[in-house]
């Protein structure tokens, strides 16, 4: 889960992707929201560790 803060401090309403902020502050597990919400200038805050990428496929045995 992944707390979300506006640049607008003090907010409470609708804001990205429809979060529902409370005095600036909104919570979500949605990555994509998350990846728009660093791109303009929120405060996030992940409390999940990054999830891992699988390694690349092991070489071939000939």
């Amino acid at each position: 889960m992944a707390r979300i803060e506006t640049p607008r401090e003090g907010f409470t309403g609708r804001g990205v992707a429809g979060l529902q902020f409370e005095d600036g502050r909104a919570e979500t597990d949605d990555p994509a929201v998350i990846a728009y919400a660093r791109r303009h200038g929120y405060t996030v805050t992940d409390d999940a560790p990054p999830a891992k990428k699988p390694a690349g496929r092991p070489p071939s045995k000939k």
